[in-house]
């Protein structure tokens, strides 16, 4: 078994556009000056060289312009962490307040209108014959097999 001196290894696409993203913020920050520099740092620059604080002072009227990507990534840094049963609560909540009894069966005209209805709409229909002539034994067996449960003040007999 040889080795082969070319060999490179395979690294998944996510993973080299994360390193790539990474290698970019690295030379925006360098370009931006974003570097941290301790407090002393500074001091000691400023009594070396007495001219660079009137330089700094001119620069800090001056707003820095940063690009966009460093601003999201301090921004992430900042915000608060959440914990995923925190997301999942959240996203419930907003699924609850995004859903809204009075609108799942009215059409979107009629919710456009605001059409509501208060009273049943009157219909003809009635159930077939033979299902209108069946005993309220029989009737109550189909309930009792197909677990219907009904309940209330008026309760069909048939």
């Amino acid at each position: 078994m040889e080795k082969i001196d070319d060999y490179v290894e395979y690294v998944p696409v996510a993973k080299r556009r994360a390193m790539e993203t990474h290698k970019i913020l690295q030379r925006k920050v360098k370009s931006f000056g974003l570097e941290e520099k301790s407090e002393e740092e500074l001091k000691l620059a400023a009594q070396a060289n007495p001219q660079s604080e009137k330089s700094n002072f001119f620069a800090e009227d001056k707003p820095s312009r940063t690009s966009l990507l460093v601003k999201s990534l301090e921004m992430k840094h900042e915000a608060p962490k959440i914990t995923p049963i925190q997301q999942m609560v959240q996203q419930e909540k907003e699924i609850i307040d995004n859903l809204s009894d009075r609108k799942t069966l009215m059409s979107v005209g009629e919710l456009a209108k605001g059409i509501t209805y208060t009273d049943p709409i009157p219909t003809g229909w009635k159930p077939p014959l033979h299902i209108r002539r069946m005993p309220m034994k029989q009737c109550d067996l189909i309930r009792k097999q197909w677990h219907i449960e009904v309940s209330g003040e008026d309760v069909p007999t048939h």
